[in-house]
């Protein structure tokens, strides 16, 4: 991060008790996480870092945490420009601090002026003397201020390596985390400059390998307390969603520069991600939720483009290149291949246009607000396992009942002469299929990664691996029949449009046999449904604890 460098700030003076406003989110990042440059934010003109600052701080509540409950915390603090006494408690916007200097006679004493102020907070008069030191935390402090263009302080970003000790039984936990503060004279009211910057710097700090943490404080963490948080449904999810965003955005550098497999491999991550919106969507708040999946699926229609077109002028070119390589596979060369590949390079080049780097952060910002403590429902807050697997159980009955449905749909079909309605119907019910089996992969897979350990994990790394790979076969063999449904469906529209071929016999004829040939295909992908569904549902029944699952009618297939 190109910053300027600053001396130690002189420790202000002010009033005992002085009442300060903070607004804040703090980051869980990796030890080697690199702060990243904040000046190429709007807003910001530049940056100045302050020399390394030793910060101590001693915290007291009572044996019960009677004030934690209450949202309040009292520290005494040395080191860096604000150390004294000081009591932090939440209001409608951030956090209500207020300061009182250390009296060197009597430096353990909390001065009269907090013991007021906390009587005052909690109604108790008694409560203060029951106060005694239950955690100590040491904190090197990197702080990097920025400035708008009028040079004034908009945005502290704290980059901490922390120490914390719980007092009550010696436990010591060492992490790392970035803070960002507002200035007091901006606040975070919605669609204001704090706003936007905070905003803007949550995404751009997510992309660089934080994620929003369990902890509201360090004496959250310091007590073990945002351990409770992780084992939550919600919190559980969090690190698997801040890794797939992260892969997210790696995976649309490569979709940008045209990289081998990159539009596919970032529309595989946006699936992953709104299929784990629909699977464990009752865990988010519903505006976080939908905001976030909104984004998703514009996200997804945009590389979905790119993508259909891509695997047409691949298919296109894969099938012709198995004809007989005469005058005729050379004429579909031109007519059904190049083409193709020309649509690509078009929607490739609209794709570049509309990944701003705006809705790049947007997108990241919008990710990053799932994974919050405030964005967990009563049952994202409920315990991790149980509520895990009650979802997952869910998405297994919806394939049941789309697989009930679709071989019902089968067995009614004619032998011969199937109605353009009937298999439009059976498509529709194929896909269905096909995206609950997807759900499915995907879910395991979020479940597999889940960072809990041994028996809490809602389930084992051998139960995860083998739904998902159950999952996947069901998934790419109904993938597979639509490919070739949809490329038969391509090369007749084609031959259509193609004056010469509507003439010719011998012209049309080679568009003829790609697309039969293609038809035959999407029928053989569908003889091994029934066997793939069921080897799926009981992979399912497995992870799931069940021995025997519901009967499951064989189909047509």
């Amino acid at each position: 991060m190109s910053t300027d460098r600053a001396s130690a700030p002189e420790p202000p003076t002010e009033a005992p008790g002085a009442r300060h406003v903070e607004i804040e989110r703090k980051f869980d990042v990796p030890v080697s996480a690199e702060l990243p440059d904040a000046t190429a934010i709007d807003g910001v003109a530049r940056a100045r870092r302050s020399p390394v600052a030793h910060l101590d701080a001693v915290y007291l509540d009572t044996d019960d945490l009677a004030l934690m409950r209450e949202r309040i915390a009292v520290r005494r603090r040395t080191g860096g420009h604000d150390a004294g006494w000081h009591v932090k408690a939440t209001a409608a916007h951030g956090r209500v601090e207020r300061h009182w200097p250390i009296d060197p006679d009597a430096p353990d004493t909390p001065p009269q002026g907090l013991v007021d102020a906390i009587c005052e907070m909690t109604g108790d008069a008694a409560l203060s003397a029951a106060l005694h030191p239950i955690a100590r935390i040491r904190t090197e402090r990197t702080a990097t201020d920025l400035f708008d263009a009028a040079d004034r302080r908009s945005v502290e970003i704290a980059d901490d390596v922390v120490q914390g000790t719980d007092l009550r039984d010696g436990t010591v936990r060492r992490w790392r985390e970035w803070e960002t503060e507002l200035d007091e004279r901006l606040d975070d009211a919605p669609g204001g400059e704090g706003a936007r910057l905070l905003d803007a710097l949550t995404a751009l700090l997510i992309r660089s390998g934080a994620r929003p943490s369990a902890a509201v404080a360090k004496l959250q963490h310091t007590l073990g307390l945002d351990r409770l948080a992780r084992d939550t449904a919600a919190g559980a999810l969090g690190p698997v969603v801040t890794t797939l965003a992260g892969e997210l955005d790696e995976q649309l550098d490569a979709a940008i520069a045209d990289r081998p497999d990159g539009v596919h491999q970032a529309r595989i991550r946006v699936r992953r991600l709104r299929s784990m919106l629909d699977t464990f969507g009752p865990l988010f708040a519903d505006r976080p939720r939908r905001r976030a999946r909104r984004a998703l699926k514009r996200l997804g229609a945009d590389l979905g483009r790119a993508r259909d077109a891509e695997v047409r002028a691949r298919d296109a070119a894969r099938r012709v290149a198995g004809l007989p390589q005469d005058a005729s596979a050379r004429r579909l060369e031109r007519t059904l291949v190049a083409p193709a590949r020309d649509t690509y390079t078009a929607e490739h080049l609209r794709l570049t246009r509309v990944l701003t780097e705006r809705r790049r952060q947007e997108i990241a910002r919008l990710l990053g607000a799932l994974v919050t403590p405030d964005a967990a429902t009563d049952l994202g807050r409920a315990p991790a396992r149980r509520t895990l697997q009650r979802l997952l159980a869910d998405a297994v009955a919806a394939l049941r009942t789309d697989d009930d449905a679709l071989v019902t749909l089968w067995a009614g079909l004619p032998g011969h002469g199937v109605s353009p309605a009937q298999a439009a119907a059976l498509e529709a019910a194929l896909h269905l299929v096909r995206k609950d089996a997807r759900r499915i992969r995907y879910a395991a897979d979020a479940l597999g990664a889940v960072p809990l350990p041994g028996d809490d994990g809602p389930l084992s790394d051998v139960a995860a691996t083998a739904l998902s790979h159950a999952a996947k076969r069901l998934q790419d063999l109904l993938g597979d029949q639509r490919d070739d449904t949809l490329f038969a469906a391509h090369v007749l529209a084609v031959a259509t449009t193609d004056a010469e071929a509507r003439r010719s016999p011998d012209l049309a004829e080679p568009y003829l046999a790609l697309a039969l040939d293609a038809r035959r295909r999407a029928a053989a992908d569908l003889t091994t449904y029934g066997d793939t569904r069921d080897r799926l549902l009981a992979a399912a029944d497995r992870a799931l604890g069940r021995q025997d699952g519901p009967p499951h009618p064989t189909s047509a297939a």
